[in-house]
């Protein structure tokens, strides 16, 4: 130990500590700078002072002071600080890191503003490598990001400024288990405000984020019907149901909207659809979803009906299972998929297949190798099973087209997106049925040069959708709830009677002599082992099937094999 008071000299390094990436330093500050490095050198390091008061604890941090130990006393913090603070994010803590220890740390740079908040894993409590730290002025926070690289618990911490990450905003901690619905305003906004006494449906409720907030903007007279395919959510559901007339929730999924409500007599004036999974599930170690956490691997969001994932993978194919990981998850590497999916046939061969999330994440890690991300080296794989099982983007396309079909004229699609792969299939979806706009060059051609064609009706009319601009969250929303940073709303508008693009290059491309565009393809065949639509939505049996015509049903069904107990889908 040295003396108090005497510095703490740790190298700073030219490159990130991780992937080797060149740092960026301040104007005259780099690590080629005058003065720079051990003795002025100039080398490849450059040394960080950290001034030491007392002494430097035995795991090579700083000493915790009496305040931050319990013993009396209270952390400098300047009252007159903005509520927020000044704030940086710290990461690759060490896992035993405790917040008085790092509070020590950082109180030497400036004087704190409320609590340390370190990151730490729902299970065993220990720290995940990463936290916030508010200081109570601007000049605090500037005299720790000039410490960048200081050494703690025998590893160089990174320090940044919190609040400009990608989106401009700082990551916030979500209560283990529970669920903020992501841009909730603007979503009723665009759906509801038209008509309060309408009908509309949540097809994905979760845990009712945004049903609430749907019902709340609802009159008396207007209902609401939701979908999910989650027997947790459904039994929430239920609990929201017996307290609220005007809700109905339906254990199917949405993309059997259709066969549901249209025996209902229901044409809501609105559906939205809020894709992939719910920070409930993620949550849940016992689902499988996060490759950090220890449970089993399972990956479905109904655990009571298909496969589990560790089933999946005893009898999955290589080829098949590389083109999953390929499609869903690894779309950018294709060697990664591919050597993810030797390892899994390797290990199923020698009988040592993980049937645990963390113990199959470790697996997944050691055959992908180097995640150049900051993300789990396993989170594409997990992700790319998990949207496979549950025939994430079938059912998106079903969902869909579904809901198109049974909206009036004017009916409002608004969709919220979280993944590229998702935004391509809705912009996919909307391009086939896109209703044809005045200024569209191909129809001016057509005006011209064969108007018999256009007044004689030659091109036909369907339904078609009108798309209004995307919306992304505000930097308040993306505040308060970091993790909609990457949510996109989606907002399609159906006209009943109008000619789509689509349908007028069938018309004009054989006048040009081009090949005909492809045609409208029809959405995925429904495969969910569900026993029959609308069976958890109350009076949705009585209206839709009669004793006898389900048993004359039955046995008509007995004489082929179904593909889908979805029958009235």
């Amino acid at each position: 130990g040295a003396p108090p008071g005497t510095p703490v000299i740790s190298p700073r390094r030219d490159t990130c500590f991780r992937c080797h990436v060149p740092r960026a330093f301040p104007d005259g500050q780099g690590p080629t700078s005058a003065g720079a490095g051990r003795g002025g050198s100039g080398g490849g390091v450059r040394a960080i002072t950290t001034h030491n008061p007392t002494a430097v604890s035995a795991h090579g941090g700083a000493h915790v002071p009496a305040w931050a130990s319990g013993e009396g006393g209270a952390p400098p913090v300047d009252t007159t600080a903005a509520a927020d603070g000044f704030e940086v994010f710290v990461k690759y803590l060490p896992h035993t890191a405790e917040e008085a220890e790092v509070a020590a740390l950082f109180s030497q740079f400036g004087g704190l503003s409320g609590e340390v908040r370190l990151m730490r894993h729902p299970a065993t409590g220990q720290c995940k490598g990463a936290g916030f730290v508010s200081f109570a002025t601007e000049q605090g926070r500037q005299v720790a990001l000039s410490k960048d690289g200081v050494k703690f618990g025998g590893r160089h911490l990174s320090i940044t400024e919190a609040k400009t990450g990608t989106f401009g905003v700082r990551a916030t901690e979500q209560a283990f288990g529970t669920h903020t619905p992501a841009m909730l305003q603007e979503a009723v906004r665009a759906m509801v405000a038209q008509d309060v006494d309408g009908t509309y449906v949540d097809g994905t409720f979760g845990r009712g984020g945004h049903t609430r907030g749907i019902l709340a903007s609802l009159s008396a007279k207007g209902r609401l019907h939701a979908f999910d395919m989650d027997p947790e959510a459904i039994a929430e559901a239920r609990k929201l149901e017996a307290e609220d007339s005007r809700f109905t929730i339906h254990h199917a999924p949405f993309g059997c909207m259709d066969a549901v409500l249209a025996p209902l007599g229901v044409s809501p004036s609105g559906v939205f659809l809020d894709l992939g999974i719910s920070s409930p599930q993620f949550d849940n170690q016992s689902r499988g979803f996060r490759p950090e956490q220890d449970g089993p691997l399972d990956l479905r969001f109904d655990a009571t009906r298909g496969e589990p994932a560790s089933a999946y993978l005893q009898h999955v194919g290589r080829d098949e299972l590389i083109a999953v990981l390929e499609k869903y998850g690894e779309t950018s590497d294709p060697t990664a998929a591919r050597r993810v999916a030797d390892a899994v046939c390797l290990a199923r061969d020698e009988g040592r297949l993980p049937s645990r999330t963390r113990e199959f994440a470790a697996l997944v890690a050691a055959a992908k190798g180097k995640e150049y991300q900051a993300m789990h080296p396993a989170k594409l794989t997990f992700q790319a099973i998990r949207i496979h099982l549950n025939q994430e983007f079938d059912e998106m396309k079903r969902g869909m087209r579904a809901a198109v079909e049974v909206m009036p004229e004017g009916g409002r699609l608004a969709v919220l997106t979280w993944k590229h792969s998702e935004c391509a299939i809705l912009v996919d979806f909307f391009r086939q049925a896109e209703v044809v706009r005045p200024d569209l060059p191909l129809l001016r051609w057509m005006e011209t040069n064969h108007p018999e064609a256009v007044r004689a009706g030659a091109v036909p009319v369907h339904w078609g959708l009108h798309m209004d601009d995307a919306q992304r969250p505000s930097e308040r929303e993306m505040r308060e709830n970091s993790r909609c940073r990457s949510a996109i709303l989606h907002v399609l508008r159906k006209s009943a009677s109008a000619v789509r693009v689509a349908d007028l290059e069938r018309v004009s491309y054989p006048l040009r002599g081009w090949a005909p565009p492809p045609a409208f393809p029809d959405p995925p065949p429904v495969t969910f082992l569900y026993d029959d639509v609308g069976k958890s939505g109350g009076e949705c049996d009585k209206t839709k099937d009669t004793k006898e015509k389900k048993e004359k049903k039955e046995k008509k069904d007995k004489s082929k094999k179904p593909k889908s107990k979805w029958k009235e889908c």
